[in-house]
């Protein structure tokens, strides 16, 4: 069974606001979809009838048998075309790209020391770029979680990211896909930029 590329757009849209977590009803389709509000509540029903869509407006495992996701993780705490390219890259491979953005906390963690700018802030920044489809902050505790929310078929990789092998194992054994993207601007990296403006401030 094919789909039109109006149902399409309407499971991609539920996805993207399943995965926000966020109420999503025909009114709030209608905004986003320029069409007909009859029509478009008619092409819903129509969704619901086949399986892919429940009676909340939440996507069935059916629905993404259509959908191809992908998630990709990190910092982002000063955007540069880095982060643009790799995040192009991966959105041209899937319908709805995830990001998810590290908590404050498994920065410091993880880098001792925190993170130049805060994770609220950080989410608005990515969640405002154009490759981005939805953006999540991550977890403290549990790596796993936002795998769990997101249900990737694809998780990206940046060039210099790579994964502890126990859970690349877990993933690929979950059947999720692991895709190393390697894009590289040159001269430009997270760590040599914030060294940069901790230089400047006198750091």
């Amino acid at each position: 069974m094919g789909l039109t590329k109006l149902e399409k757009e309407i499971l991609r849209l539920l996805e993207i606001y399943r995965i926000s977590g966020k109420h999503v009803d025909i009114d709030v389709l209608s905004l986003e979809i320029p069409v007909d509000y009859a029509y478009l509540e008619s092409v819903v029903d129509k969704l619901v009838d086949l399986g892919l869509v429940n009676d909340r407006l939440l996507p069935t495992g059916d629905a993404r048998k259509y959908l191809k996701v992908g998630l990709i993780g990190g910092v982002f705490d000063i955007l540069h075309p880095g982060h643009i390219a790799t995040l192009e890259a991966a959105k041209k491979m899937v319908d709805v790209l995830s990001v998810v953005v590290a908590r404050d906390r498994t920065v410091f963690l993880n880098k001792k020391r925190l993170p130049l700018n805060n994770e609220a802030f950080r989410l608005k920044m990515v969640s405002s770029l154009k490759p981005v489809d939805v953006a999540i902050l991550g977890s403290i505790e549990d790596f796993m979680e936002p795998v769990r929310r997101v249900k990737p078929d694809i998780i990206f990789l940046g060039y210099d990211q790579s994964l502890p092998k126990q859970v690349s194992k877990e993933l690929n054994d979950g059947g999720i896909s692991i895709v190393k993207l390697n894009v590289e601007v040159p001269g430009i990296k997270s760590s040599k930029l914030l060294k940069k403006v901790l230089d400047l401030l006198g750091y």
